[in-house]
């Protein structure tokens, strides 16, 4: 047997050590919806050490429904301990380890997670929305589907899948992770890895995925129509089966078209043809001071796309992601922005509100 064999196998007999101590906590034993201040945490933390060392009088922590938001756990060390369904909302959770613990259905939103060890965690249904997991490891995770039925309930309540939406995941090590219709909507992903995981049915709309490793990840069905990627990212996956945005036409195609949309402007629409860049990456082109009255760019995918002095009357922006675009001047009259993503776009001196002779009013 190699060296990197004998060290795989030294770590899962830990980790099967440590579950089958894990499987003599009894419920009777568990901490149920209560709420955990911030000096019971630390006396928590010392018992659960002294159980992951096999000191006598040591604990596994088990939680349930338990309200945990806004705590400090840098550092702390809670591995295979167990979070059933445990709200961390806003806590931080800074080089915390929990490598190998039951954290089902735990949410996790406005969390600081840089560096925090989930490895081999249960995280299945667990929330993230808006976090921070700088440099987070979540290597070997399972994210898939999973709701806790609450006390008093009789079905679960609310969303199943493992939320992602907002986080900002630079250098986040993803990598064999089971994200079987994980929600990554508005995340922030860059250097991060996600080699080997199952991304199947994953969202990554009015995502930003930079230098990201998809190598060996099952990208079946994973839906990338309104992400934003660098040519690095979709170079290292494979997309054959994934759901992409249409691709943007080259120059010569795009001068065409932009004369026809001239022509169906000029004709009273009798004549030439309406611009039609719907669910269109169309990111960082340059459409300074071009006449695109009511064009179509619903769902079309425009970061730091240029629209400076642009004429945009009555054009179709409905659900647009406009990450960073610069519409400095632009005539924005009548237009629909309705679900469109404006973060960071340069919006001064733009022209919005009625359009003269019309009903239309931008709308937003």
């Amino acid at each position: 047997m190699s060296s990197s064999d004998s060290a795989a196998k030294s770590r899962e007999d830990a980790e099967s050590a440590a579950k089958a101590r894990a499987a003599k906590a009894s419920d009777g034993n568990a901490i149920i919806g209560r709420r955990i201040g911030q000096e019971a945490l630390k006396r928590l933390a010392e018992l659960h050490m002294r159980y992951l060392k096999g000191i006598p009088g040591g604990w596994c922590v088990v939680m349930k429904e338990c309200d945990l938001s806004g705590l400090d756990f840098r550092n702390l060390n809670f591995s295979h301990g167990h979070f059933i369904g445990c709200d961390f909302t806003g806590s931080n959770l800074e080089d915390a380890r929990l490598a190998g613990a039951n954290l089902f259905s735990a949410n996790f939103d406005h969390c600081n997670m840089t560096r925090t060890n989930f490895s081999r965690a249960d995280l299945r249904g667990a929330n993230f929305t808006d976090a921070e997991m700088t440099e987070a490891q979540l290597d070997g995770a399972d994210l898939r589907r999973g709701a806790v039925i609450r006390r008093g309930a009789t079905a679960p309540v609310g969303r199943e899948n493992s939320s992602f939406r907002g986080a900002r995941m630079y250098g986040t090590n993803m990598s064999e992770c089971k994200l079987l219709d994980a929600d990554f909507e508005g995340a922030s992903i860059s250097g991060a890895s996600l080699q080997g995981a199952d991304l199947r049915g994953a969202s990554f709309a009015g995502a930003e995925l930079k230098g990201v490793e998809l190598t060996g990840a099952n990208l079946a069905d994973a839906d990338f129509r309104r992400a934003i990627m660098d040519e690095q990212t979709v170079s290292r996956g494979d997309m054959m089966r994934a759901t992409r945005p249409r691709a943007a036409p080259g120059p010569e195609r795009m001068a065409k078209i932009l004369a026809a949309h001239i022509e169906w402007i000029q004709t009273g629409q009798r004549q030439g043809a309406r611009a039609d860049f719907a669910r269109m990456d169309l990111s960082r082109w340059n459409f300074s001071r071009a006449v695109l009255a009511g064009a179509n760019f619903r769902e079309a995918i425009l970061a730091d796309a240029n629209f400076e002095k642009a004429v945009l009357a009555a054009a179709d922006f409905g659900e647009a992601i406009l990450l960073r675009a610069n519409l400095r001047d632009a005539d924005l009259r009548g237009a629909d922005l309705r679900g469109a993503d404006l973060k960071d776009a340069k919006q001064e001196g733009t022209k919005k509100g009625e359009l003269s002779g019309t009903s239309l009013s931008t709308r937003l």
